[in-house]
């Protein structure tokens, strides 16, 4: 039996298609033999990257190659499509609404087509558009995409096309470049390998436009899987048979003479004596039945039945006979216990209690603060012996009659005294520049000493002077460069002289200053990462770590949650890219990296990670390496003042040699800023605001500024759409700072007094 190939086909519906898509699919299968044999099936999809304006274009493109294509019967499958797409960019060219911005550079129509012919494939592209071919759930590029050489073009060159053969359980994919642009080629596979091609294509829109992803553009796509079919063979037609025998059809007879009329006189007999049988059965039963209804009965007993209005009645009457009991029993109780003296007894042992732990807390303050001593300052370790003590003996002065405002100076002593031990130091926040009710989103100190943030309101980079405070805008979504068009801006990170920019494409922009640092002009250039589209639209975080300080050379590394890897792309030795085929999976082991919230590189890889903040070295997490918890070795004092365990989610180092200086991440649940050293992790101090004060509460990105001449740095931050400073005293010395007095209200407030405390070993 001869086996041939069936097209399954998958398609957007028309009613699913996005608003402001312009792509446009078109299926030709014919059904006349002969077109059928000669040119085959013509699958094609025309796209564009310019919203609903370019759908007419993008239609007419579609219907002319068709046309061409069907009407040229001059040559072969592939000599007929190349004339057939060079006379939709001729028409293109000479269209009235002229789709070329500036003359000379190729424009933003998109061509992907197919021909199948029984099992011969052709494949063509022709701009920013996609076609694959997956084959025994491998992912093949069929061309490889040219986004350069859209229509119209005044120079279009003669696009390549594709020839090969097509088995059985292959698919051939035509896409919009948008779709695997947003959502990556990892889940488009799956979605092939996996289901039926209409249903494959119905998932993937619905990923693309659903989600978060704020999907908009071009959502065409097609997709084709080759079937088996098995021949059929005509059998011959039936032909009617007409009988012999000249009593064919006639009704069966017994060939014995009155043989039928004895036989039928036999069954009237029969049944004759099935009736009079039953009606004599029926005769008897009902003369016993008359016999048993003469005979005498005894009369049954009348049954009694109780209503539920009456049983309900009778248990509620039970229930107010229980409750009044007990009603009894409590008021003798009570009572008693009145009269006999146990509530003045007891009154007098809370008063006691009290009177014993505020006189234990004042024993414990004096021996840290009394006869002009300051055992914090000199015996820190005793002194919060002493401070803890006394802050648990207050608590319970309070819980037995002492009013918050009779405790409210010890306590403050206390509390001070726990704050110093700690670390904590309290910064006074200035504010750098105010966007108003902008969103502020990423932020990062340049390499010309500018701060570089991210207003997603605006979808702009701007570059902020920290000493006047102004701005000035370096990049925004739309902008056209060197025909690449730069989408929303998501992450910023630094390479040696370069700001880099990672917009919503999964494009790298670098933006550099033109006439040195101090230039506000510069220039924007999109790097070349020829797979980025495959890392989706999850990318959580990127940093670089320069490789060759003389000439500026840096890899990039990027955190993608599809591949569950920290990917590294070292720059190629020329400096002009970093090559897809160098790209190298940096984790040893792959990971769950969706929660990831920042990344820091210095040779070490350190991640910030659902909350902690995880070391690796050569790819291998580092066990040994942690964070100390803030309160330094004292951890379970410090949950006297804050209980709740840090969660990081913004970290940043003010020197950026591996090993050296010292790391401050970010403790929103807590509202402070923790300083540790990243050789060991060892605790080093800890800032907040002024008690009175809501800053540090929503910080989203922070960066440290070392002072000059060893002075202290200033840490900048962005939260609630003001870019924001403090000066932050020396790690590992509490600073003073004027905070308000603990009330009736807020009895917890904290002061602090300058002292040092021990470091960690």
């Amino acid at each position: 039996m001869t086996i041939r190939l069936q097209m399954k086909l998958g398609v957007v519906a028309e009613t699913e298609r996005l608003s402001d898509s312009p792509d446009t699919t078109m299926i030709v299968e014919p059904t006349v033999g002969s077109t059928a044999r000669t040119k085959g099936n013509l699958y094609l999809l025309a796209t564009g990257a310019g919203g609903r304006k370019l759908r007419d274009a993008t239609k007419m493109a579609a219907e002319k190659v068709r046309d061409d294509y069907y009407y040229d019967e001059s040559a072969g499958i592939v000599v007929c499509l190349k004339k057939a797409i060079r006379a939709a960019n001729k028409q293109l060219l000479h269209s009235n609404e002229r789709l070329v911005s500036r003359r000379g550079e190729p424009g933003p129509i998109g061509l992907a087509l197919a021909v199948v012919r029984g099992s011969e494939l052709y494949v063509a592209t022709v701009g920013p558009a996609e076609a694959y071919l997956l084959r025994q759930a491998r992912l093949l590029t069929l061309p490889d995409p040219s986004p350069e050489s859209g229509l119209p073009s005044e120079d279009a060159a003669d696009p390549q096309v594709w020839h090969g053969e097509m088995a059985v359980g292959d698919c051939l994919l035509l896409m919009s470049p948008n779709v695997t642009r947003r959502l990556g080629l990892v889940p488009i596979q799956d979605a092939v390998v996996q289901l039926h091609p209409q249903a494959a294509v119905e998932q993937i829109h619905r990923q693309f436009g659903s989600g978060g992803l704020g999907s908009s553009g071009g959502d065409g796509m097609i997709a084709i899987e080759a079937g088996e079919v098995g021949s059929t063979h005509k059998m011959a037609p039936l032909k009617s048979v007409w009988p012999s025998d000249p009593n064919a059809g006639k009704p069966d007879r017994s060939p014995i003479p009155l043989a039928d009329a004895v036989g039928d006189g036999l069954a009237a007999v029969q049944s004759s004596a099935k009736r009079v049988s039953h009606s004599a059965d029926g005769l008897i039963r009902r003369g016993f039945y008359s016999v048993f209804d003469l005979m005498p009965r005894r009369n049954l007993p009348r049954g009694r039945v109780t209503s539920m209005a009456i049983q309900r009645e009778r248990q509620k009457r039970a229930a107010v006979a229980v409750m009044g009991l007990l009603l009894m029993v409590t008021l003798i109780g009570t009572a008693t216990w009145q009269f006999g003296g146990f509530n003045q007894k007891e009154g007098q042992d809370q008063q006691q209690r009290a009177q014993e732990a505020y006189a234990v807390a004042q024993q414990d303050l004096d021996a840290v603060y009394g006869s002009g001593r300051d055992l914090v300052a000199s015996d820190p370790s005793r002194a919060a012996v002493y401070l803890k003590e006394a802050y648990q003996k207050l608590q319970v002065a309070q819980d037995n009659g002492y009013s918050v405002s009779q405790l409210v100076d010890s306590r403050s002593k206390v509390v001070a005294g726990l704050n110093t031990y700690f670390g904590v130091n309290y910064v006074t926040t200035e504010i750098v520049l105010s966007f108003g009710s902008d969103n502020l989103t990423a932020v990062t100190l340049g390499p010309d000493g500018f701060a570089y943030i991210i207003d997603s309101t605006d979808q702009t980079v701007n570059r902020v002077n920290l000493a006047t405070g102004s701005k000035v805008v370096v990049a925004h979504a739309g902008e056209v460069v060197n025909g690449y068009t730069v989408g929303r801006p998501r992450v910023l990170t630094v390479g040696a002289a370069d700001l880099l920019i990672l917009d919503d494409f999964n494009n790298i922009w670098r933006w550099r200053s033109a006439n040195g640092s101090t230039s506000v002009k510069g220039t924007l250039f999109r790097l070349k990462l020829s797979d980025s589209v495959t890392w989706g639209s999850g990318v959580r975080a990127m940093g670089t770590y320069i490789t060759n300080p003389d000439l500026g050379q840096y890899s990039i590394y990027v955190v993608v949650p599809g591949a569950q890897q920290v990917l590294r792309y070292p720059e190629a030795p020329d400096g002009s890219m970093w090559p897809a085929l160098d790209r190298a999976n940096y984790l040893k082991v792959p990971q769950e990296v969706s929660r990831v919230d920042d990344l820091y590189v210095d040779g070490s890889v350190y991640l910030v990670n659902g909350g902690t903040i995880n070391r690796f070295d050569l790819g291998n997490a580092v066990h040994t390496w942690s964070p100390d918890a803030p309160g330094g070795h004292d951890v379970n004092g410090d949950k006297m003042l804050r209980p709740n365990a840090p969660v990081y989610t913004k970290m940043a180092g003010d020197n950026p040699d591996q090993d050296k200086g010292t790391f401050y991440a970010y403790d929103g649940l807590n509202r402070r800023v923790v300083a540790f050293t990243k050789v060991d992790g060892a605790f080093q101090a800890q800032y907040m605001a002024l008690p009175n004060s809501p800053r540090l509460s929503a910080v989203q990105g922070l960066f440290v500024k070392p002072g000059p001449n060893g002075t202290s740095p200033t840490m900048y931050w962005i939260e609630s759409g003001d870019l924001m400073k403090a000066s932050l005293g020396s790690p590992g010395s509490a600073s003073s700072a004027p905070a308000p007095t603990p009330t009736a209200a807020n009895p917890f407030v904290p002061t602090a007094q300058p002292s040092s405390r021990p470091t960690k070993k």
